[in-house]
C-alpha cells in the first residue's frame, strides 16, 4: 500500500505530504483546485516521463517521494531479485526534476524509469478519468479477459512470443533459397573466394599489433641516426685538448673531470645503441615480406570490422552457407519443413490459448454480471465472442469483443455501440471489482470514477467502493457525496491565492471537517446551513451502517 507521499513544486503544489491509510482514502475539492495535479504527481513517482511543465517555480528542484509498505511476500522476493534494498519491508521511490536534469532513485540506488514501472505496476492500479471510455475499444476487451484469467495466460503468451520469433527466422532462412540457378552459382564462387581468401590468411590473434611494433622499429631510423651524430661529434678530441690546457691552467681540472665522466656516459651510449641496431637489423626481403604481411592483414580485417574475431566468425557462417548451396535442393526442404513446423507449433500455441480463453469466459461473465446487478444493472445480459483471426500476434488469433444488453428486450450488441458515459463507468468499475480480487495489486486508484452518474446509483457505486477497500487500499477522487460519506480517510484539496500566486493545499480531515465538506458537496451555493449538515450527518450515519453490514 502507498504509506506517503511528498511532493514540493509540482505545477500548483508548492509543498505538501499525505500519510494514506489502508481502505478508503477520499479526495474532494472545488473544480480546479487540483485534484487531478495529486494523481499526476503519483504518476510522475511512478515512472511516467518527467516534463519542465511541472516545475512551479524555476528556481527551485521538483521532488515527488512515495514510499509503499510491502506486505505481499511474492512481491518482496520479486523486488529482492532486483537488487533493490529494502528495509523494513519499504520501497521509497524518489524523483527529482530541475531544468537540466531529472533523478530517479529506488531506496536511494540509482534507478532507470523502466524499472520503476516494472516494479510500481505490480503494486498500484491507477483508472483515470477517460479509462471508461477505453472500453468502447475491442482491443481493451482482450486485455480485461487476459488479465482476469492471470499467470497462465501470461505463460501461454511467452510462449506464443517465442514462436513468433521462431517463424520470423524460418521465413528468413527461406529466403536464402529464392535464388535462380545463376544467381546460386555465382554466390558459391564469391563465396569460395572469400572462404580461400580468408583460410589462406590464417589470421591469429595479435598478430597485427606484434607485426605493427617490429615494423615501426625496423623502419625508424633515429636510431641509426644518433649512433652517427655521437660517432662523428669527436667528443674525445675536445677532452684531450682540454687535457693539455690544465699545463697552463690547473683550474681547469674541474672541468675536465666533468667532460671525462660525459666522455665515458657518450662511449657507452654509443655501444648500447650499436648493440640495439644489431637487434633491429632486418634485411630488405625481410623488411618487405613484414610490409606485405602486415597490408594484406589490415586488408582482410578491413572488411570485418577490423575484428579477427568477426573475421573467424564470418568464416564459419560463410562455410555453412556455401554448404546450404552446393546441397541447394536438401537445404531448401529442410528450411520449408521448419518453416511448416513452426507455424504449426505457433497454431497449436495459439489454439491453447484460445481454449484457455474460452474456458474461463464463463466465469467472467457471471462474475461481471453479478457486479453489474450490485450496480443497479439487474436486466443486464453480457457475453465475449471470440473469434478468430487470420494472422497470429502475440496475443494469439482471437480477437475478444464484450457485448452487452443494459435494458430488457435489447438484442446483445457489442459494448463499444450501447453504453453511455455513466454507464462505461459503472461497467468499468464492475471489471476493476473482479479484477482486484484476480491479481494481487494491493493500491487501486480512481480518478473521478463517479462521471456521469447520480442519486441511487451514485450510493451503489459507493457500496461497491467500501467493499473493495476492504480487502486493498483504495485512493479516489470524487465530487459526489455519497462515496465521500463512504470515506474511511478523508482528504480535502484547496486552491488559495497567496502573494498573486495560486496554490494549492491538501489536508486530513476529522469527523467535524468530513462532515463540513459533504455538506459543501451537498449544497448547490457552497452554504452549509443546518439541513445540509443534517443531511451530511445522515449521510455519514448510512455509511457507517453499511460499513458495519
Amino acid at each position: 500500500m502507498i504509506e506517503s507521499l511528498t511532493v514540493k513544486n509540482f505545477a500548483l503544489i508548492k509543498e505538501a505530504h499525505i500519510d494514506f491509510k489502508n481502505n478508503l482514502n477520499v479526495l474532494t475539492g472545488e473544480t480546479g483546485s487540483g485534484k487531478s495535479i495529486l494523481i499526476g504527481s503519483i504518476n510522475l513517482a511512478l515512472g511516467m516521463r518527467a516534463s519542465k511543465d511541472y516545475i512551479r517555480d524555476e528556481n527551485e528542484d521538483t521532488v515527488v517521494s512515495i514510499c509503499f509498505d510491502i506486505k505481499n511476500e511474492e512481491l518482496k522476493s520479486y523486488i529482492k531479485e532486483l537488487d533493490i534494498p529494502m528495509e523494513d519491508d519499504k520501497v521509497i521511490i524518489y524523483r527529482k526534476i530541475s531544468n537540466d536534469k531529472n533523478i530517479a532513485k529506488i531506496n536511494d540506488e540509482p534507478s532507470t524509469l523502466a524499472k520503476i514501472k516494472d516494479i510500481t505496476e505490480k503494486l498500484i492500479d491507477i483508472y483515470g478519468q477517460h479509462d471508461s471510455e477505453s472500453l468502447r475499444k475491442n482491443a481493451r476487451h482482450i486485455e480485461f479477459l487476459d488479465d482476469f484469467i492471470g499467470v497462465d495466460v501470461v505463460a501461454k503468451k511467452k510462449v506464443i512470443e517465442k514462436l513468433l520469433d521462431n517463424v520470423k527466422k524460418a521465413k528468413e532462412k527461406l529466403k536464402f533459397y529464392n535464388l535462380d540457378e545463376k544467381m546460386r552459382l555465382r554466390e558459391i564462387d564469391i563465396l569460395k573466394y572469400e572462404i580461400e581468401e580468408l583460410e589462406n590468411a590464417k589470421l591469429k590473434e595479435g598478430e597485427e599489433e606484434e607485426l605493427s611494433d617490429s615494423f615501426k622499429i625496423a623502419s625508424n631510423e633515429s636510431l641509426t641516426n644518433a649512433f652517427n651524430i655521437l660517432q662523428e661529434s669527436k667528443f674525445d678530441y675536445a677532452v684531450r685538448e682540454i687535457k693539455d690546457a690544465i699545463k697552463y691552467d690547473n683550474s681547469l681540472s674541474n672541468i675536465y673531470e666533468s667532460l671525462k665522466d660525459v666522455e665515458n656516459i657518450v662511449s657507452d651510449s654509443i655501444k648500447e645503441i650499436s648493440n640495439k641496431i644489431d637487434d633491429y637489423d632486418i634485411d630488405e626481403a625481410m623488411y618487405k615480406t613484414m610490409e606485405e604481411r602486415l597490408d594484406f592483414i589490415r586488408r582482410i580485417l578491413s572488411k570485418y570490422n577490423n575484428s579477427i574475431t568477426e573475421a573467424n566468425s564470418q568464416l564459419n557462417i560463410k562455410k555453412e552457407r556455401i554448404n546450404e548451396l552446393l546441397n541447394y535442393d536438401e537445404e531448401k526442404k529442410k528450411a520449408e519443413d521448419n518453416l511448416q513446423k513452426s507455424v504449426e507449433e505457433l497454431d497449436k500455441a495459439a489454439t491453447e490459448l484460445s481454449e484457455l480463453r474460452k474456458k474461463y469466459k464463463d466465469v467472467f461473465i457471471e462474475k461481471l454480471l453479478f457486479e453489474l446487478n450490485d450496480l443497479g444493472f439487474s436486466d443486464a445480459k453480457f457475453d465475449i465472442d471470440i473469434s478468430k483471426k487470420q494472422e497470429v500476434t502475440k496475443d494469439g488469433f482471437d480477437d475478444v469483443v464484450f457485448m452487452i444488453s443494459l435494458n430488457t428486450g435489447e438484442k446483445l450488441k457489442p459494448l463499444s455501440d450501447v453504453a453511455s458515459g455513466g454507464e462505461l463507468s459503472r461497467i468499468m468499475l464492475s471489471i476493476k471489482t473482479i479484477l482486484s480480487n484476480t491479481y494481487g495489486t494491493d493500491t487501486l486508484i480512481f480518478d473521478e470514477i463517479d462521471a456521469g452518474i447520480s442519486g441511487i446509483t451514485a450510493t451503489k457505486v459507493s457500496y461497491k467502493l467500501d467493499r473493495i477497500a476492504r480487502n486493498h487500499q483504495v485512493i479516489l477522487i470524487t465530487h459526489l457525496p455519497q462515496i465521500a460519506a463512504m470515506a474511511d480517510n478523508h482528504f480535502v484539496i484547496e486552491k488559495k491565492v497567496s502573494d498573486n500566486k495560486t496554490l494549492t493545499t491538501i489536508k486530513e480531515l476529522d469527523e467535524n471537517g468530513m462532515i463540513e465538506e459533504i455538506g459543501r458537496l451537498i449544497s448547490s451555493d457552497g452554504n452549509l446551513t443546518e439541513n445540509v449538515i443534517a443531511n451530511a450527518k445522515e449521510l455519514k450515519e448510512l455509511a457507517r451502517k453499511e460499513k458495519n453490514k
